[in-house]
């Protein structure tokens, strides 16, 4: 005995519209938090767009005052480089230091007895240390305008040590004045023959 189940077409619209509905229901719920998540990724990514075009404009904006002082540097580089003492090596930094004093000193009326060279046998990054002792005669004038030549002038030269004294305290006032003067002047050079050293 077989009993056959029927079913109205009213109640086929109910049941299909009930699995489609529970179906849409399924899919809604799968389907929101995935969407939410790729929102949040193209929020993100439209933020750090948005900071880097900050970024850039910002960058854009500084760039002629970057470039204004970098120029700036680049002068100011060259002005240095101008005053140093520059030679193929150590010894020729230290000479050129040595000429230019005895031409400071017969500028300045000091009789040079002696010179006494001493440089760094090795310039770290092309740049050298050189010292160079003199040893003369001269007045309070000659002495006074030799301190201020040296100090005072646009190369960079310091004075380490001075030594002054009179060889004739008991001498007459009618005799010129004569001071033993003993200096010892520190300056820095470029060595130009140094190939570990890339100059642009």
């Amino acid at each position: 005995m077989t009993f056959g189940l029927r079913i109205s077409r009213r109640d086929q619209r109910t049941l299909g519209a009930g699995v489609i509905t529970i179906a849409s229901l399924i899919v809604v719920a799968r389907g929101i938090p995935a969407i939410r998540a790729w929102e949040a990724d193209r929020l993100r990514e439209a933020r750090e767009a948005a900071t880097q075009l900050a970024a850039a404009r910002v960058g854009r904006r500084h760039l002629s005052a970057l470039r204004d002082s970098l120029a700036a540097r680049r002068a100011r580089l060259a002005s240095i480089d101008s005053t140093l003492f520059s030679g193929a090596s150590t010894s020729a930094v230290a000479s050129a230091l040595a000429s230019t004093l005895e031409d400071l000193s017969d500028h300045n009326a000091v009789k040079v007895t002696s010179l006494q060279i001493r440089a760094d046998s090795v310039p770290r990054d092309g740049m050298t240390r050189v010292d160079v002792r003199l040893s003369g005669i001269t007045d309070v004038v000659g002495l006074t305008g030799l301190l201020q030549a040296v100090e005072g002038g646009a190369m960079p030269l310091v004075i380490r040590e001075l030594d002054v004294s009179q060889p004739e305290p008991t001498a007459a006032d009618s005799r010129p004045e004569a001071l033993r003067i003993d200096v010892l002047v520190s300056g820095v050079g470029l060595v130009t023959g140094d190939r570990s050293v890339g100059r642009k």
